[in-house]
């Protein structure tokens, strides 16, 4: 299936190239290096970062900078919860509208919180049931695209937000992920690993001066 096909596969419809461009034309919006944003707009590469992740019907998902919502509708697609961050009031208004249109059985799985993700104090509790019928309020897991410019403190903060997510995986600049993955202590971090996603395909948009790289740590 081409990259750009805007057809939904199954009952998911994830974002493709020529989706993320007309919805960003829609709404105005260019991508700021103020805001550290780039918008991964490749389906494949979406779902090779869940895929990654090992996220499922089970988890509540922290993301932070879900932008125009490509990751946002790949974790959604697993059955997960997902709490989304996010600074831009525009993007936050679209989100609950976008994930509604392309895929409306998964937007009582979707919680927002408009905010500086350094400045959240409390992430909000939902209930997930399982297959068992238990419920997961915390959050089990981070899965996001981070801002290049603040990814460091953002991912610290998200350490101390919550205690609960067991493990993680974020995209940031190479340098960074080495950093990381070479810190000694960190509780979430011990066993990080970082790795250059395969092929870049046109990822993400704008294409950022560094190169992206993913961590995967539990």
């Amino acid at each position: 299936v081409p990259e750009d096909d805007a057809t939904p596969r199954g009952h998911a419809a994830l974002l493709g190239p020529q989706q993320v461009r007309e919805l960003a034309d829609r709404l105005g919006i260019r991508p700021t290096k103020t805001l550290g944003q780039n918008f991964v707009h490749d389906a494949n590469t979406v779902r090779r970062i869940v895929a990654l992740a090992g996220v499922d019907a089970h988890d509540r998902v922290i993301e932070v900078g879900p932008g125009l919502g490509s990751l946002t509708l790949g974790l959604l697609e697993t059955g997960a919860s997902v709490v989304a961050i996010e600074i831009d009031e525009l993007l936050a208004e679209q989100l609950p509208r976008t994930v509604g249109e392309r895929m409306p059985e998964a937007a009582d799985r979707l919680d927002l919180v408009v905010s500086d993700a350094l400045d959240v104090v409390e992430l909000p509790a939902a209930g997930l049931s399982d297959n068992n019928g238990a419920g997961t309020s915390a959050p089990t897991a981070l899965v996001a695209n981070l801002p290049y410019n603040v990814s460091v403190p953002v991912l610290l903060h998200m350490l101390e937000l919550s205690d609960s997510w067991t493990t993680g995986l974020v995209m940031v600049q190479l340098e960074v992920a080495d950093r990381l993955a070479a810190a000694p202590g960190s509780r979430s971090l011990r066993r990080a690993r970082s790795q250059r996603p395969g092929r870049p395909a046109r990822d993400p948009h704008p294409p950022p001066a560094a190169q992206p790289t993913i961590i995967n740590g539990d």
